[in-house]
């Protein structure tokens, strides 16, 4: 059985990172082949002290850093540490069903494989990396921060020549402590979330080629609105019905009136045209015009 060290990046997750950590020492897979590294990364709550239950456990590094890395630097730090060839990264608010890591390791089935992922075809959580294609590419991409960073240490993989691939490795991913719980809530999640889309002009300056299919972009800088619309109300995917939601798969308001479909119609045009704001701001700070 292949050996994988699987990294969790956790922040201010008292309430979940546990079960997350207790799924994953059940899983159906070699105790031996495996290990586990939690990066707390200078959480304020009391992740700190739920994570000490874990500290007999052979299995598990964690590493407690008294500032905040961010998930790049965090993350980074974990795959430095990781003592084995293939390293998976997961979030710390999703539940790895028993044969999560079989799945995941299944879709190594050759050296020329890079990526794999259970999220997306472009990284997200639950997704492994070969550590050939790592000595080849880099780590993640620090400037990035939070948002796209995955989607630039795919494209890097790709463009080295490695295959990426997704595939059925089952998790449930844990949104509860994401729900916004009123009003102000809602407003500071949605500006956070918008802000985010800075790093889509990132991604386009380091990878044009790529990004321009990826953001599915027109006229060499207008990115489909259409998309910003659907990435707001539900309607990204083939499944979806109209609500206000996140991609993460937060839903703030449903559609059951009238008035709640005017609400939603209206909270997708603002989105849109708050993220192409922010990718306009983000123009003439990274030099290449995206809106």
């Amino acid at each position: 059985m292949v050996n994988a060290s699987i990294v969790i990046l956790t922040f201010n997750r008292e309430e979940v990172i546990s079960k997350t950590v207790k799924a994953m020492l059940e899983l159906d897979y070699p105790e031996n082949n495996f290990e586990i590294i939690i990066i707390n990364d200078g959480s304020k709550d009391n992740t700190k002290k739920v994570l000490e239950e874990f500290k007999s456990e052979k299995k598990i590094t964690v590493v407690n850093n008294e500032k905040e890395k961010g998930p790049c630097g965090a993350r980074n730090q974990g795959i430095k540490i990781a003592k084995n060839d293939f390293v998976i990264i997961m979030d710390d608010d999703c539940i790895p069903e028993k044969n999560w890591l079989k799945q995941m390791m299944k879709g190594f089935d050759s050296d020329k494989v890079g990526m794999v992922s259970g999220y997306s075809i472009y990284g997200g959580t639950s997704t492994g990396f070969n550590r050939k294609a790592l000595d080849k590419t880099g780590l993640y991409d620090e400037k990035y921060f939070y948002y796209r960073e995955d989607t630039d240490l795919v494209f890097r993989i790709m463009d080295a020549g490695f295959e990426v691939k997704q595939v059925d490795a089952k998790y449930f991913h844990d949104h509860k402590m994401e729900k916004p719980k009123n009003l102000i809530d809602f407003l500071k999640h949605s500006w956070k979330r918008i802000k985010n889309h800075k790093n889509d002009v990132l991604l386009y300056k380091k990878n044009p080629e790529r990004t321009k299919k990826f953001l599915d972009i027109k006229l060499g800088f207008i990115v489909n609105p259409l998309n910003d619309f659907k990435a707001a109300t539900g309607l990204w995917h083939k499944k979806g019905k109209m609500n206000l939601s996140s991609p993460r798969g937060i839903v703030f308001l449903e559609n059951k009136s009238v008035l709640h479909n005017i609400i939603i119609l209206l909270g997708g045009i603002f989105y849109v045209i708050a993220v192409k704001s922010v990718r306009l701001y983000a123009s003439f700070k990274f030099k290449k015009l995206l809106v």
